[in-house]
């Protein structure tokens, strides 16, 4: 999942700069103590999880289009 979270890395990056913080977490990694809301709703969800702005908003697969119309709509 690794590779393709930095797949979607650079696009995203290019389009809205360092207005957005990409950041890949591994949900067996000990970073994960970070984020505890997160972590308790693991075995609701299929990975990948995208969160954005500390929200789930998709599970089960990555898609550029619709992260890039949530964050155009979280900036206007």
């Amino acid at each position: 999942m690794k590779e393709e979270a930095d797949d979607l890395k650079k696009p995203l990056t290019d389009k809205f700069g360092e207005t957005i913080n990409f950041k890949y977490v591994d949900v067996q990694d000990d970073e994960m103590k970070d984020y505890p809301d997160i972590k308790e709703m693991l075995s609701r969800v299929r990975l990948p999880l995208t969160v954005i702005d500390g929200e789930p908003t998709f599970h089960g697969g990555l898609s550029i289009n619709k992260i890039t119309e949530v964050i155009n709509k979280k900036l206007k």
